[in-house]
């Protein structure tokens, strides 16, 4: 039997912990490099790692593109430029096509024809004619050196040049010559100038019309119009002084005819000196179709590269200054995170020791700044409960010691009452005794500490004992009504509130009041809620006294520091057993009475509370 080789499938998690495994001893020693330090310098590494890899991928990007940018941007331009510069070639050649077009005269083409055969003193004047037709050609370009026309037998029937004929020179011995007669136009490109014998040495271009008989097309002669080399310089000057580079110009055998530098040499190939040139430089190239030369632009590489380089150090430049901005930057933040969490930090370390007496300074509202925020508000409440414990104790204390100084019964001051009350009526004064019965029940009432809170009905019976006092000491000059919903005394009302309000009345109101004065005690139910009225026809409240009294009573807390039991010590009694909707509010009119509306909850007396005020 054949053996079988069994295959077993690959896992994927077990290939996944192999692949950790190999990563481990990688990994492990910065992953422990990492947990070891503190915070702040893994919020710096963090930052610095998360921003500096990104800065640089982004600035190698940018270098490559704007390498690339810029390369684009020379050869697009001189691509521009190559084409323009063959444009105004072609613009230059036609404006001399259009300057020889003027040959095509019938009168003149008709000279040429039979010039030959007429009498010499003919001819001089048919050369004046021709004169006149071609004399203005070197007026209109100061770039032609000289204008000529040939007769079909080579003679030299008109010339209008800047230099002087050498004697031995012949246009029949140039090589252009003989294919003239196979062409409508001829350019022939730059060359040395031979012909001349002042002007040796200096280059110049022509350009050569063919002239034929209109009707039957025979070959008369041709126009010949010198041209500077510096016609050129001038076409290819404005566009190359844009540009840092060199510029060719090849003729259609690839003859160097124009150098933007200056080295012109027929003898030099074209196509050989790009092929050198072109390993460090960046070479374009335009044909024009009108005259088959070539504009060959060379922009040397290390001239892009400066560009390149420009740009390479401002990125460089650029991402330093980010380099440092960044780092001052993740400095900055992790100081303002890890210095909050140092300092609180360090005061728990002073709480765990035992100093309570310290405060987290952390100045922000971030999160750690809550949180420290917190922690002092924390500890605020445990100094306030320690406080508080401390102080319970000591009243306590307080209260024990006074229990125990305190050997008096207050039955012996009612006792002490009663028996002054029996002298005063077995001697007849029964207005002494009705004082000490009333201020006897003032008293019992006011010694009483069992409850704070107590029955309508009872409130009032202290207010009547009061009242008896205040009519007897004020001789009735004044009168109480009152004004009471039945059942309405079964409400419970805080201890001791009526009282200082009907004072209050008394004293500010009626003690400089002349004629009669009157209060009325109004009391109503008004759904779950207690209306209770003191008002008075005494002198009333100034209006800025009243505004005064106003806002104090709209305050949450009032002051206690003018000690007794007054309007603003009732409202904030009020307001601090039955919750700030409830109070005294006051209105008055100044000479006219003051009227103070107590608002509390209705609630039976049998429903008491018992905290304390």
């Amino acid at each position: 039997m054949p053996r079988m080789n069994k295959i077993i499938p690959g896992n994927a998690n077990s290939n996944k912990r192999i692949g950790r495994k190999a990563l481990g001893p990688i990994l492990f020693p910065v992953q422990i490099f990492f947990n070891n330090l503190n915070l702040r310098h893994k919020l710096l590494l963090t930052y610095l790692s998360m921003t500096i890899i990104p800065m640089m991928i982004i600035g190698i990007v940018s270098y490559i593109k704007s390498t690339n940018t810029i390369t684009n941007q020379v050869h697009d331009y001189a691509s521009l430029l190559a084409a323009q510069i063959n444009k105004d070639i072609d613009a230059y050649i036609d404006k001399l096509e259009r300057l020889t077009y003027t040959t095509l005269n019938a009168d003149l083409l008709k000279i040429l024809e039979s010039n030959a055969r007429l009498p010499f003193p003919q001819q001089l004047d048919n050369r004046d004619k021709v004169n006149n037709f071609l004399l203005g050609i070197n007026l209109i370009d100061p770039m032609i050196d000289g204008t000529y026309l040939y007769s079909r037998n080579g003679d030299l029937f008109f010339e209008n040049s800047a230099g002087t004929m050498a004697k031995n020179y012949s246009f029949t011995g140039e090589s252009w010559y003989q294919t003239i007669f196979r062409k409508k136009t001829l350019l022939i490109p730059p060359h040395l100038e031979t012909k001349y014998e002042n002007l040796l040495g200096n280059w110049n271009f022509s350009y050569v019309r063919p002239l034929y008989n209109i009707y039957n097309s025979q070959y008369l002669g041709f126009i010949l119009v010198d041209v500077r080399s510096g016609a050129l310089d001038e076409i290819v000057g404005a566009g190359i002084s844009r540009v840092n580079g060199r510029l060719l110009i090849l003729d259609n055998c690839n003859r160097v005819i124009y150098d933007s530098d200056g080295i012109l040499s027929m003898a030099v190939n074209g196509d050989f000196l790009i092929n050198k040139l072109k390993t460090k430089n960046l070479i374009i190239t335009n044909q024009s179709v009108r005259t088959g030369w070539k504009v060959v632009f060379i922009s040397p590489f290390a001239v892009l590269m400066e560009k390149v380089s420009q740009v390479r150090n401002f990125t460089i430049l650029i991402m330093l200054s980010c380099l440092v901005l960044i780092t001052l930057a993740s400095i900055w933040i992790s100081l303002s995170i890890s210095q909050p969490l140092h300092k609180l930090k360090e005061t728990i370390g002073y709480v765990e020791n035992g100093d309570l007496d310290v405060m987290v300074e952390i100045e922000n509202d971030s999160e750690i700044g809550q949180l420290g925020r917190s922690f002092n508000k924390m500890l605020y409440n445990i100094r306030q409960l320690i406080n508080e414990v401390y102080e319970v104790r000591l009243k306590k204390k307080e209260v024990e010691l006074r229990a125990l100084q305190s050997q008096i019964n207050p039955h012996f001051m009612y006792n002490t009452l009663e028996t002054i009350n029996m002298m005063a009526v077995l001697k007849g004064n029964f207005e002494i005794s009705d004082v000490l019965s009333a201020f006897g029940e003032m008293l019992r009432f006011n010694i009483d500490n069992r409850e704070k809170v107590v029955s309508i009905a009872e409130e009032l019976r202290h207010v009547s004992a009061f009242l008896k006092i205040q009519r007897i000491r004020y001789h009735d000059r004044f009168t109480v009504s009152y004004e009471l919903e039945p059942d309405i005394e079964q409400y419970q009302i805080i201890k001791l509130t009526l009282q200082p309000l009907v004072e209050n009345a008394i004293v500010h109101g009626f003690t400089e009041k002349q004629g009669l004065g009157s209060i009325t005690i109004h009391i109503r139910k008004e759904g779950e809620t207690l209306i209770i009225i003191i008002a008075d026809n005494g002198l009333g409240i100034t209006p800025e006294r009243l505004e005064d009294i106003t806002k104090s009573l709209a305050q949450e807390e009032a002051s206690a520091k003018n000690g007794g039991i007054g309007l603003l010590n009732i409202n904030e009694r009020i307001k601090l057993y039955f919750g700030s909707g409830y109070g005294l509010q006051i209105k008055s009119r100044f000479k006219e009475g003051t009227e103070v509306m107590m608002v509390i909850p209705a609630i039976i007396h049998e429903q008491r509370r018992g905290s304390d005020l």
